[in-house]
């Protein structure tokens, strides 16, 4: 399989000022990288002037618009649907890549079980952000991430060891199409936004296709994105909350969730409504409405891959090996 080729996956929807400040640089990266590279925008029917933009100032980028509103996962099916190569990278239109970040991603796929790479995440003072890498363990019932620092990846990528992190973020991925579109792509569940990305990356675990992280990749992400522009706070909390209970009930072992996580939710159901915190609690109320969905999903999901495991031993599994 030639890995020289890259498509680079922007998806858009009213990001026009993002979309003037940062696809400059995406297509910087492309033109510096030594491969064919195709740099494609989805556009999820923007209300802006993104697609004048586009059209106008960057006739080198390959548009792809949907007519009506889709959200998230969608517009990156489309995208992932339409690439040239097997080589996909996912970038969020407030994701600024540097000129050089293209070549130390593809290597990787070297190894046919590689289904993704992250690079680092910095963002805009250049401080590494922690999603970059992420080692986690399960804590009174829900995921917990551990700590880490650059030097410390760094001497363990010069003593020859890989990275290998539970996921990669979305908004700045690379990854094999063939893999993605096997696994179904995303989950429209965690609709709008969140944790798409964990759950993908679990899943791909599971079929034994593991997620790396190369710090000499190097991305900056404007955390003043498309989600924070378009909406309120306390929805996005709720929304991030809700989602992290759909991923745990989906891959958690039916033990660890009678003995940890169930009385991990009445802990902190509790300390949140004295803290009048409603978010939490407008979280736990909007997935419990849906917990059939998530039973017959856990199901299906289990049912479709090469292993069964509870997300406890993957973590494990990655903590062993990182």
């Amino acid at each position: 399989m030639n890995w020289n080729g890259v498509s680079i996956i922007i998806p858009n929807y009213n990001g026009e000022s993002l979309l003037k400040k940062n696809l400059p640089t995406v297509l910087e990266a492309a033109e510096a990288y030594a491969g064919p590279c195709e740099v494609m925008v989805v556009d999820d029917a923007s209300l802006d002037r993104s697609i004048d933009l586009i059209e106008t100032h960057f006739p080198l980028v390959k548009l792809v618009r949907q007519e009506t509103n889709h959200g998230f996962a969608d517009t990156i099916d489309t995208g992932i649907q339409n690439a040239v190569h097997e080589c996909v990278i996912l970038l969020n239109s407030d994701v600024r890549p540097e000129r050089d970040f293209i070549a130390p991603l593809t290597p990787h796929f070297q190894d046919p079980q590689t289904f993704s790479i992250s690079p680092l995440v910095c963002d805009p003072d250049g401080i590494p952000q922690t999603v970059s890498w992420n080692i986690g363990m399960i804590k009174r019932g829900s995921i917990k991430f551990r700590s880490w620092d650059l030097e410390e990846a760094r001497r363990r990528t010069e003593k020859g060891h890989t990275l290998k992190s539970l996921f990669a973020s979305g908004g700045s991925v690379a990854l094999r199409k063939r893999m993605f579109l096997q696994l179904g792509g995303f989950l429209s569940l965690y609709k709008p936004f969140y944790y798409e990305d964990v759950d993908l990356c679990t899943r791909a675990w599971l079929n034994g296709w593991q997620t790396l992280f190369e710090p000499q990749s190097r991305v900056v992400h404007d955390h003043a994105g498309v989600i924070r522009l378009h909406f309120d706070a306390r929805r996005v909390r709720t929304t991030r909350l809700r989602n992290r209970l759909f991923y745990l009930w989906l891959y958690l072992s039916g033990g660890r969730i009678v003995a940890a996580h169930i009385p991990g939710i009445m802990y902190r159901l509790l300390f949140r409504t004295l803290q009048l915190d409603m978010s939490y609690i407008n979280a736990l109320l909007l997935a419990s409405i849906r917990l059939k969905e998530v039973i017959a999903i856990r199901a299906r999901v289990k049912s479709s891959l090469r292993t069964v495991k509870p997300l406890e031993e993957i973590l494990a599994e990655i903590a062993g090996v990182a």
